[in-house]
């Protein structure tokens, strides 16, 4: 069994495939309960002896979706603040690779669509990191009074980024090589921390799945807060004496999923973030750190396919943004554009893809191609690994889910054959390298990887399109459904 030594006692883990070791559970900042809940993460406390990392540490509080997972999931409970590691034996000095796990900030843990990372060990010899963060109200409400407050699941990233720097080494990892990584909130994360003073000198690389640019604003923070503590029943000043379970009931009460979707995200709180992420990247926050970034053709076909309402969202979302007037012309334009499409594909998927996911990664690809080299990308194949999926009820889809929200993950994790093997030697060639293998995005050519059904190809400037529909206008992006429907 391989023992490892970190800042805070011996570690046990377990060899988990052929060459490759594994520790499971391993705290990276104090339990966030009693005095600690809805604080900044804290150090943890040291052990004596060797304590056994053999299994994943509890999830945070959230909704579950599922009854009856077909793989067991570990415990929800508010001491969630634990990560794991995975590196090939014998690692000395290998790339790191840190994944940050998606779920709109309000659902998921470590492992998701990671796994245990061997893939990426196997291939590449890549040391991986997967950790659990703070979800929904615990992780992102605003609380009066607080300060700093709105981001601390961003603090704890944060906090497990400066535990892999800080403990890496000893797993075989290189300190000053990390590269983040995550997909949807995950690549959010991304954006964020790249903005963020705190992460100085602590990535190496970047990359992103479906993230962009996305945090609340004051009065968005204000009116959820409101909601929140409504559904609560209390004060702020009580918020740390109510029982773990009235949290999340009362999370559940505000919004539950779909509706829930992207109500729970950072807040430029003046710590982790001191003003809007774009604009700290526009301004050489992240400078000389590589950052590649993927959006996939189809994004919002997922969410269509989880509420058919989503469809009808359209025209209301656009015209509490730019006015009726704006917004008729917009989805004219976009109906000129597609002839194709009818109208709640146009409406539910191409119009809604842009606004929540291509635009804002075109914004920040622009933003930081000004500082530091950037590599942009396009998934429009199959659900990668749906195939395999033992769930008939979501692999039943799989037709309607080509290019969809998460369709790449199962492919740059785990590889395999076609277009999955060059996603999982493009993100492991960019994690070890500092390069996917195709040509930088500059904002004269603006060339793209398109990973499509018959093999990846290289396009100029295959966002245009969403690019000039969406020129000129500024908008705070919000939650694509109407909370007052929540009732």
């Amino acid at each position: 069994m391989p023992i490892i030594e970190t800042a805070y006692g011996k570690v046990r883990g377990a060899e988990i495939a052929d060459g490759v070791l594994a520790w499971r559970g391993l705290p990276y900042a104090a339990p966030p309960v009693g005095d600690l809940r809805l604080r900044p993460p804290q150090p943890p406390a040291s052990w004596a002896g060797v304590r056994d990392a053999l299994e994943y540490g509890n999830r945070s509080l959230q909704p579950d979706l599922v009854e009856a997972p077909q793989v067991p999931l570990p415990l929800m409970a508010e001491d969630c603040l634990y990560l794991n590691v995975t590196a090939p034996a014998g690692a000395v000095g290998r790339p790191v690779l840190l994944w940050i796990h998606g779920g709109g900030f309000e659902m998921g843990h470590g492992p998701d669509a990671a796994g245990d990372g061997a893939a990426f060990a196997k291939s590449h010899g890549l040391v991986i990191v997967t950790f659990n963060y703070r979800l929904g109200a615990l992780g992102f409400l605003d609380v009066p009074g607080e300060r700093p407050t709105g981001a601390l699941g961003l603090h704890d990233q944060v906090a497990a980024l400066r535990w892999t720097r800080e403990n890496i080494a000893a797993f075989g990892g290189d300190p000053d090589q990390v590269t983040v990584y995550g997909l949807s909130a995950g690549g959010k994360s991304v954006t964020n921390l790249l903005a963020s003073p705190l992460t100085k000198g602590m990535i190496r690389r970047a990359a992103q799945s479906s993230g962009g640019d996305h945090v609340k604003d004051a009065a968005q923070a204000s009116d959820l807060t409101e909601r929140f503590l409504r559904a609560l029943g209390t004060t702020a000043e009580r918020i740390r004496a109510v029982p773990a379970a009235d949290i999340l009931a009362a999370q559940r009460a505000t919004a539950a999923p779909p509706l829930s979707t992207w109500i729970w995200r950072a807040s430029v709180d003046g710590t982790a973030l001191t003003q809007p992420p774009l604009d700290a990247i526009a301004g050489g926050a992240a400078a000389g750190i590589p950052l590649l970034l993927q959006t996939c053709a189809r994004e919002t076909a997922l969410y269509q396919l989880m509420d058919p309402r989503a469809a009808a969202q359209a025209d209301r979302v656009l015209a509490r943004y730019f006015g009726q007037e704006r917004a008729a012309a917009m989805l004219a334009g976009y109906a000129a554009a597609h002839p194709e499409l009818d109208a709640t594909t146009l409406r539910g998927v191409t119009v809604m893809t842009d606004e929540r996911y291509v635009v804002r990664t075109e914004r920040l690809a622009d933003a930081h191609a000004a500082h530091g080299p950037v590599w942009r990308s396009r998934y429009d194949g199959p659900y990668t690994g749906m195939e395999d999926d033992p769930d008939p009820d979501f692999a039943q889809y799989a037709p309607l889910l080509h290019g969809a929200h998460g369709a790449d993950g199962g492919g740059i994790w785990q590889g395999g054959a076609g277009l999955s093997a060059a996603l999982h030697d493009a993100w492991g060639a960019f994690a070890t390298a500092g390069d996917p293998g195709w040509p930088r995005y500059e904002p004269a050519g603006r060339a793209a990887m398109i990973f499509a059904e018959d093999g990846p190809r290289l396009e100029k400037d295959p966002f245009a399109p969403a690019r000039e529909m969406w020129s000129g206008l500024e908008w705070q992006p919000g939650t694509w459904w109407n909370l007052d429907d929540a009732s």
